[in-house]
């Protein structure tokens, strides 16, 4: 079967254009690019979870790493169970739910970088770094691979 199509090959690249050729080749770029992005968020993490003296395989299992980040910062498991609340609350077709359980995660997840900020001896703006989704990669990086210890009664 392989054989016969193989005539057919050069048929069917004649007929694709260079846009289309554009379009694959920038949809493959991005996508490797995102690959080797999440790649390298989940190896700071997986540090970041050795520092503080937890496996780092840990980092890797979705719900669960963020039990571990709410123990980095000091706090009981239970406290992960605010952010596991208000996700469902995400989906309601009603705008202000939506946003209002935007805000409360945000607020949430902004308190709990300080605290973890503060574990590791960085500062407010760190821990601010920490919360904001466009810049929490690098400063998450910068933590992973930095000098800085863990302190546990910070």
């Amino acid at each position: 079967m392989l054989m016969t199509s193989l005539p057919l090959l050069p048929a069917l690249l004649a007929d694709a254009s260079a846009v289309s050729y554009g379009k694959v080749f920038l949809v493959s770029f991005l996508a490797t690019t995102l690959v080797g992005l999440m790649a390298f968020s989940l190896r700071g993490l997986w540090l970041i979870f050795e520092k503080t003296g937890h496996e780092g395989w840990k980092a890797t299992i979705p719900t669960y790493h963020h039990v571990i980040i709410t123990r980095i910062a000091g706090l009981s498991a239970w406290w992960t169970l605010p952010m596991l609340l208000l996700i469902p609350l995400l989906i309601v077709p009603e705008k202000g739910v939506k946003i209002l359980s935007l805000v409360l995660l945000f607020v949430w997840w902004g308190w709990l970088c300080q605290r973890i900020a503060r574990k590791f001896g960085k500062g407010v703006g760190f821990g601010l770094g920490l919360t904001i989704p466009g810049t929490s990669f690098f400063f998450r990086t910068a933590l992973a691979y930095d000098k800085s210890t863990y302190d546990p009664k910070a």
